[in-house]
């Protein structure tokens, strides 16, 4: 019963199998007679229709925004500095590591020993010098005094000898007595000479004494300098910042001890591309006061402040242009000198124009739009900002037309799409 039951499973399989052949090898048949019959079913081609996002473009006037990074620096540092080698004999107790001191507190003082030394020296021979002068004064007068009695005395002698000569010639006076007479004028004519010569060294020690004095005056002024700037004093109100100084500690001429910084004239320093910067100025529009941004990590809102100077020169191995802003003075309370910050730059606003993704608009500046029966038409338009993801472009002429969103490699002119409408472009 078994080999039975077998057998007629095997030939029912059989005939099944045959059958199936017999129906494949009729189709080929009738393919080949239909392929020499030069007959063909005819297809019915259906038109894809692709879904996509698309939004109206609509103007409007933008202000667009440059982003870019900066650092906080401070506008107002004072280098302090010891003015002489000496030992720190005064230090201000707040004369540390972020020590805050008022306008006019003493910082430090080196040693002034030598410089007082070296101030009452120059006193001395200030005082010397002016003494030499009213010596040289008093010898003056005396010599101009003398003259004037030599020359009364030589009038005296000139009379006598005008009068030998009149004696002479009436035949009264004698010889001797007129010779008595000329040599005594000449004597006299001579102490007069000599007397105008002690006027005249008077003179020139007067003028050496003044130029003494004023030698000395330089020498006891520059000492009475030095002197004073053995003590520091701090010349606003300010923070201090790398401090290096010990009480008792020697340092040396002009060894750096410090700086302070003013902790209320934060200036931001930050870079800008030549087209951003060309920008910034276009319309007639000042780049100085245009307002900023500032945002910290870690601060939960922005910070203000004002474009106040451009750099005049580009840095070797830099591009752009370096701006510089002054911030308000609440940013002290949280920003410090170094600190790294996101700068936002506001452009002057652009009118009408039309903001849309960047990912809708082709490198030439094709945007694909909407047109009758749902059919993709090409457009163009002129790219004048990037802002992110976003373009901002010229479109006078496509305001109000549906935009594809995002362009894809299946979409052209022609394309029957399903539009999707989205609100986003231009808000």
């Amino acid at each position: 019963m078994r080999f039975m039951a077998r057998g007629l499973f095997g030939l029912v399989l059989l005939t099944l199998t045959l059958g199936i052949l017999a129906l494949a090898g009729k189709v080929l048949v009738q393919s080949a007679q239909e392929k020499a019959a030069g007959k063909h079913r005819p297809r019915i081609a259906k038109e894809r229709v692709f879904s996509v996002e698309v939004a109206p473009i609509r103007l409007q006037d933008y202000a667009p925004v440059i982003s870019t990074f900066g650092e906080v620096i401070s506008g107002t540092t004072l280098e302090l500095r010891a003015a002489a080698t000496g030992e720190l004999v005064q230090l201000s107790p707040d004369f540390r590591e972020g020590g805050k001191v008022k306008k006019g507190a003493l910082l430090f003082q080196t040693d002034p020993s030598n410089a007082l030394s070296k101030m009452q020296l120059a006193k001395t021979e200030l005082a010397e010098a002016r003494a030499d002068l009213t010596a040289a004064q008093r010898d003056l007068e005396i010599s101009k005094a003398e003259v004037a009695a030599a020359e009364a005395q030589l009038q005296l002698r000139q009379q006598a000898l005008e009068r030998q000569k009149s004696l002479r010639e009436r035949g009264i006076g004698t010889d001797a007595a007129l010779e008595t007479a000329a040599l005594a004028a000449a004597s006299a004519r001579q102490a007069v000479l000599a007397r105008k010569l002690a006027v005249s060294k008077a003179q020139s020690r007067i003028a050496k004494a003044d130029t003494t004095i004023s030698r000395r005056k330089i020498a006891f002024d520059e000492a009475k300098r030095v002197l004073a700037r053995t003590t520091v004093y701090a010349e606003f109100d300010g923070v201090l910042s790398g401090v290096s100084a010990v009480l008792g500690g020697l340092v040396n001429a002009n060894e750096k001890l410090g700086s302070l910084i003013d902790p209320g004239a934060l200036e931001l320093s930050f870079r800008v591309s030549n087209a951003e910067f060309a920008s910034l100025g276009q319309g007639g529009n000042p780049l100085r006061g245009a307002p900023v941004s500032v945002r910290f990590n870690g601060l939960d809102h922005a910070l203000s402040g004002q474009v106040e100077r451009v750099s005049a020169a580009v840095g070797q191995g830099q591009t752009g242009r370096e701006l510089f802003a002054r911030l308000e003075p609440s940013a002290a309370k949280t920003l410090r000198p170094g600190d790294f910050v996101t700068v936002e730059l506001f452009e002057p606003a652009l009118k009408q124009v039309a903001v849309i993704p960047a990912k809708a608009v082709a490198a030439d500046g094709e945007v694909l739009l909407v047109g009758e029966d749902n059919k993709l038409q090409a457009a163009h338009v002129d790219i004048l900002r990037k802002q992110g993801e976003q373009l901002v472009v010229r479109a006078d002429a496509l305001a109000g037309r549906l935009l594809v969103m995002a362009r894809a490699p299946q979409l052209g002119p022609g394309i029957r799409v399903e539009p999707r409408e989205n609100t986003r472009v231009g808000g």
